[in-house]
């Protein structure tokens, strides 16, 4: 099992975080409404990268390395 994670928007839009290699299995799945995506003018994957950076931190505090691990 790798130790890398990735960030990735499916074709159906959604944003999920998985295992680098295991594409079947997403830890964290993020779904934008339509009104949402229009608000976000095609910004959905940095805000759902920020939405993931401020869970980590809210329960390690820390995430300094954060931009390293995807």
């Amino acid at each position: 099992m790798s130790n890398y994670l990735e960030l990735a928007q499916l074709p159906d839009g959604s944003i999920v975080l998985r295992r680098a290699d295991d594409h079947d299995n997403p830890i964290v799945k993020i779904e934008f409404s339509n009104e949402s995506k229009e608000f976000l003018q095609g910004q959905e994957l940095n805000v759902a990268k920020e939405m993931i950076r401020a869970g980590i931190e809210s329960v390690s505090g820390s995430v300094s390395d954060f931009d390293e691990f995807f």
